[in-house]
């Protein structure tokens, strides 16, 4: 059934809407998918987790049962059904979790309302130890949800990954924010390989789950942004990129996000307004195919950011995320183009998001 809209189209409607939306042709209304939920803080959201939500307590991977957030998972599918929305509900391993940190060796902690790592790098010669360990349990956990999840799914929607940290954000997790940025000027040859062995693990995580998640109607889903892809597609984020100079991020970080777009037609990389300074540079990574941007909480509004989505979109697909509203949404009709859009939208309700995705599906009226 379908509460909010009276509408839904089919799986080859949806289909059809992706591949122009990748394509970049004329499509009669943006793309959209929607997640239900009151805030940001997503850990909360699901019930299963939120026994572990004692600030200060330490997690461990064998206390996340993944049979008890299946419940959950149901749940949000159904919601994203009733919704009759054009993008795919993906389901990804649990997006509280800081899964590349915890890969990586950092003791993962709860908070009041999500899990935080702690730094363990204290010297840059014990960076050579680090290796993907296929025994570590925080990755035979995130390859059970994987496996449990593509299981549950029976073909109804496809599987991803979820948050899953880039190069800077890693190496920041590992060594602390400030000694990273340090080490950048005192020991750049060092930096300059621990930036390359983070995104090689990280690649390998990602090529680990991949070969275990089939094919969702001959391609697959960019996890937690729900765009369906045609074929292998991949995202990451670089939020510590804001502590970087324009000059810093071409020698450290541009390399490592060339390198984890390679060998695939359809990447992404998600983008906070603080780092819109170094957008430029990432717009000239000629293998990045999509850039989302959060409207931030606090953050500039829509209509501010209007220079920097037109200059996306004059390049690159975009997606927009956030908790947007009718009002935002009548700025960005009136003032960007059409093709290459897509929009990631929180609401607080199902019948909440029926009332945007009828403004966004009368978009030419």
């Amino acid at each position: 059934m379908v509460l909010s809209t009276g509408y839904r189209p089919s799986i080859a409607e949806r289909l059809h809407m992706h591949r122009s939306y990748w394509q970049r042709e004329e499509q009669p209304y943006p793309l959209a998918a929607f997640r239900v939920a009151k805030d940001f803080f997503f850990s909360r959201h699901f019930q299963a987790a939120r026994h572990l939500l004692v600030p200060g307590k330490r997690i461990e991977a064998e206390m996340l049962t993944v049979e008890e957030f299946l419940d959950d998972y149901e749940r949000m599918f159904q919601d994203s059904e009733n919704i009759g929305q054009d993008g795919f509900w993906t389901a990804e391993p649990f997006t509280g979790i800081p899964w590349m940190e915890a890969i990586l060796g950092c003791e993962i902690y709860a908070a009041e309302e999500s899990f935080i790592s702690k730094p363990w790098l204290k010297d840059l010669a014990q960076a050579e130890q680090l290796r993907l360990d296929q025994g570590n349990p925080w990755l035979q956990k995130y390859l059970e949800f994987t496996d449990a999840l593509v299981a549950f799914s029976k073909g109804r929607f496809p599987v991803g990954m979820p948050i899953m940290r880039g190069p800077s954000d890693m190496v920041g997790a590992l060594m602390g924010q400030e000694e990273m940025v340090y080490a950048l000027e005192d020991e750049p040859a060092r930096m300059k390989a621990l930036f390359q062995k983070v995104t090689e693990i990280f690649l390998q995580v990602q090529e680990l789950q991949r070969s275990r998640i089939p094919p969702f109607f001959g391609g697959w889903a960019l996890g937690f942004y729900h765009v369906w892809c045609p074929s292998p597609s991949i995202w990451y984020q670089d939020d510590l990129s804001a502590l970087l100079s324009p000059e810093l991020f071409r020698s450290f970080l541009a390399p490592t996000s060339r390198k984890i777009c390679e060998g695939f037609s359809y990447t992404a990389v998600h983008l906070h307004p603080a780092s819109f300074f170094l957008l430029d540079d990432i717009l000239s990574n000629e293998k990045l195919t999509a850039v989302e941007v959060n409207k931030d909480v606090g953050g500039p509004s829509v209509e501010e950011m209007l220079p920097e989505l037109a200059k996306i979109l004059a390049r690159k697909n975009l997606i927009l995320w956030g908790d947007l509203t009718i009002q935002d949404l009548e700025v960005i009709r009136k003032k960007l183009p059409l093709r290459g859009l897509f929009f990631h939208i929180i609401a607080p309700s199902v019948e909440e998001a029926g009332k945007l995705l009828r403004c966004i599906r009368n978009w030419r009226a």
